[in-house]
């Protein structure tokens, strides 16, 4: 069951401290520093030494919506939703057009199923002409229109993303999985050539594509080969994802369909 976030909690965001903290010059900039030490270990993915110096980032400097919006991030990777809904309520009431809150705190709403909310916030990004990545909104989009039921509008949105942005790779993992599941087996292998197109084949690309993209595409792309009649093409790909992911879910699947071919 998806849990609902409480409405109230955005409220008390909007309306709570008329009065704006005074912060000095040096608490500013200290803070930047908590920030910035922040940023570098997200990027590490050392979400926990992230969060203690976005705290301390904020608690030195209320008003940096960027710390807000980082700590939304870190809580939402941390499985914790109402802390993140606070923090992207909190960036939006300090920054309205920070066109990269309303992205994330649409991804967010999408993954607790508020996908017509979510749909909106992506909207508010989208409008902004010089958000530098309208194509990961548009595509966030186009999956919260899948989930949502919208299969038209999904294709629609995700393929405007990646043709803006042809190494948006998520996106083409999303459009296999949509064909995969309306039984689309050569749009399932047309999204995975592209992945690899542009994606893992390109040198500058591949080396920040998450490697559960990749054997998760060739694990869609098994499924296509196979749903079109070709069980070697299916086989190894099925061989690549089982060999790589090893015990995971995933591994397991890659695994169960390579004995049923044997």
């Amino acid at each position: 069951m998806v849990r609902r976030l409480p409405i109230a909690v955005v409220a008390s965001v909007v309306i709570a401290g008329a009065c704006a903290p005074t912060v000095t010059e040096k608490d500013r900039s200290t803070a930047r520093v908590d920030y910035d030490v922040a940023v570098g270990a997200m990027n590490r993915g050392d979400m926990r030494a992230a969060l203690r110096d976005l705290l301390a980032a904020v608690e030195l400097d209320p008003t940096m919506a960027e710390a807000h919006n980082a700590l939304g991030l870190v809580y939402h990777s941390l499985g914790k939703a109402d802390d993140a809904l606070f923090h992207y309520g909190k960036a939006l009431k300090l920054r309205p057009d920070f066109s990269e809150a309303h992205n994330n705190f649409g991804t967010l709403l999408t993954d607790v199923g508020r996908y017509d909310e979510a749909i909106a916030q992506f909207k508010i990004a989208l409008a902004d002409i010089l958000y530098a990545t309208p194509f990961l909104a548009e595509g966030n989009m186009g999956w919260a229109y899948y989930l949502k039921g919208n299969v038209d509008q999904a294709v629609r949105h995700l393929g405007n993303a990646v043709a803006t942005s042809p190494t948006f790779c998520r996106g083409y993992t999303w459009l296999a999985r949509i064909a995969l599941d309306h039984s689309q087996p050569d749009q399932v292998l047309a999204n995975t050539r592209r992945f690899e197109k542009f994606c893992t084949g390109d040198p500058a690309v591949a080396p920040g594509v998450p490697a559960n993209y990749i054997h998760t595409m060739r694990y869609y792309f098994g499924l296509g080969s196979l749903s079109l009649g070709d069980r070697a093409g299916a086989k190894k790909a099925f061989q690549d994802c089982a060999t790589v992911e090893g015990d995971t879910e995933l591994g397991q699947k890659c695994q169960r369909a390579l004995r049923e071919l044997e």
